[in-house]
């Protein structure tokens, strides 16, 4: 029988449900414990007591980009230990480490000086070049992105031949499973340019949660929450360089109750 427009049966007839709302591929509310909390803030407090102001930048930097409310004990003694390291490794000329600590230090609290005068971003554009220069692309990422929430004026010479070498060894790093590397590499081209594909599949993610487990269960906290501040940067809906470090936003959830009812279809007469 031909088709006929006009006699349509009503039984057939369906209202697709809408789509539901897909939760996020990381969220630090479901995806880290209270026991994970008290072993970060044991870790952070470890460090602190022992004066080794290095490792405490770095682990509370973390918490504090995974949970900005928590209270990291930035005294005065913290912050004058770690201006202290700073200037040491200023007046060494050890400018990889030196701009990936006053990249911390800027998050931890922006509104301290850190003297970032012409020398120092010299010197910062040199360890820059020189990694260039001998293709190590893990370490010009770390870099550039470090300098970029520093100040996002500055030129980083981020050409084709950069993009290519990162991209290529965020490839070797996927390839090989390597996936803290894999989180910290994707973080920074993430940062230095929100617009690229980083080709986050549903297998992807599920491989990082994998490895962020297995370094729960290994008591392995500084790469659990190296891992973890990544994914959680990678899972933000936008992350944008700001004059207070990072801004990072991560798509509201929506609860299931309150999902927008779709409007009532038209009725056809027959």
């Amino acid at each position: 029988m031909p088709f006929n427009p006009d006699r349509i049966n009503i039984h057939e007839l369906t209202i697709e449900e809408p789509e539901k709302q897909t939760e996020l591929p990381f969220d630090v509310e479901r995806d880290i414990t209270e026991s994970d909390w008290e072993k970060l803030g044991e870790g952070l407090e470890e460090v602190r007591q022992s004066n080794n102001w290095f490792s405490f930048s770095s682990r509370a930097m973390k918490v504090k980009i995974l949970d900005p409310s928590r209270d990291l004990g930035l005294d005065h003694k913290a912050i004058q230990g770690m201006k202290n390291d700073l200037e040491k490794l200023r007046q060494d000329d050890r400018w990889n480490s030196f701009v990936r600590r006053t990249m911390q230090m800027k998050i931890l609290d922006p509104s301290q000086d850190l003297s970032l005068n012409e020398d120092t971003w010299r010197g910062m554009r040199n360890e820059l070049e020189k990694e260039r220069k001998f293709f190590n692309w893990d370490d010009f990422s770390s870099i550039a992105m470090h300098m970029k929430i520093l100040d996002p004026n500055q030129d980083l010479t981020l050409d084709q031949e950069a993009w290519q070498g990162m991209t290529a060894r965020l490839g070797v790093f996927r390839q090989a499973e390597i996936w803290e590397e894999f989180a910290r590499l994707a973080v920074s081209i993430k940062i230095l340019d929100p617009n690229k594909n980083l080709n986050l599949d549903q297998d992807t993610w599920q491989d990082m949660k994998i490895k962020l487990n297995e370094s729960e269960q290994d008591n392995n906290w500084e790469q659990f929450s190296s891992l973890a501040m990544n994914m959680k940067i990678l899972a933000a809906e936008e992350v944008k360089v700001t004059n207070k470090g990072l801004e990072i936003n991560m798509r509201k959830k929506k609860d299931a109750l309150a999902l927008e009812v779709p409007p009532i279809p038209e009725i056809k007469k027959f």
